[in-house]
């Protein structure tokens, strides 16, 4: 198999510019659920604070009074509100809300909390990938070891061929990386760890472009060469079967990410 074929089974038609929810809504009602959500979130109401009633909102959103009662009930659902009839509905408290829903990521990122929700996700990484890597290191089985092998060759392939088209090499450097740390889960054989992954991907595809703004690949593949050593230290000592070895060289791979996301994060609030 080619690493052109091996590519394209990596991207394939895999979608890492969006978080599908865990609840899927269309339509009136999703429009509904997704414009609250992305206010609740983004603070038109305060924690402990009473949203408007359902028949004001009928007449602002353009909608039936099902449909609110519905979008209510979804809201509820993913801890950002609860209706009671002696109190109406009242938004509640952060610590209530389903951080790990990804409607509710994806209605930070559009209310703009994309800071906080990525300063999060860089002490999940942290935190968790050293240890996926050196577990990885040491269970991983002939398959699982295969598929890293080729995750990172196609990473090695899109790092190294020109493309004139910049934002699609940029595109394909962002899915060669989320692929070959979405390896390294995949041996570890947790579904729990495997659907987290799934619902941090999307907004780890924005950590990932903030990083590479942040050291100047804007329109062309510059400043990257670090990022790709770091990644060839994890990959070597992997195949070396040295954990330690490996969780250290993943952990060095995440403190570098951290920096050169905080000076992405500086660079937006010039």
């Amino acid at each position: 198999m080619t690493v052109a074929t091996l590519t394209n089974l990596a991207f394939g038609s895999r979608k890492s510019d969006a978080l599908a929810g865990v609840i899927e809504v269309r339509g009136i009602l999703g429009a509904a659920v997704t414009e609250l959500g992305t206010r609740i979130v983004g603070g038109a109401w305060a924690p402990g604070e009473a949203i408007p009633k359902e028949a004001d909102l009928c007449d602002e959103m353009g909608v039936s009074r099902s449909v609110i009662r519905e979008a209510f009930r979804i809201l509820g659902a993913k801890g950002l509100i609860r209706s009671r009839t002696s109190d109406g509905t009242r938004v509640l408290p952060r610590s209530e809300w389903r951080l790990l829903d990804p409607d509710v990521m994806d209605w930070r990122i559009k209310a703009g909390d994309t800071v906080s929700l990525l300063h999060d996700l860089l002490k999940v990484r942290l935190v968790l990938e050293p240890g996926v890597v050196h577990t990885a290191t040491l269970m991983a089985t002939d398959e699982a070891r295969a598929r890293i092998r080729r995750a990172w060759e196609i990473k090695e392939h899109v790092f190294g061929t020109p493309d004139p088209d910049y934002a699609e090499r940029r595109r394909r450097f962002i899915a060669a990386d989320l692929e070959f740390h979405r390896a390294f889960l995949a041996a570890v054989d947790s579904d729990l760890l495997s659907q987290l992954f799934a619902v941090i991907e999307a907004a780890l595809g924005l950590l990932l472009d903030l990083q590479m703004s942040a050291v100047g690949y804007t329109t062309k593949m510059i400043g990257m060469e670090e990022s790709q050593e770091l990644h060839a230290a994890v990959f070597s000592e992997f195949e070396r079967r040295d954990p330690e070895a490996a969780q250290a060289a993943m952990r060095r791979l995440i403190e570098r990410a951290i920096r050169d996301a905080h000076e992405g994060f500086n660079q937006q609030t010039l």
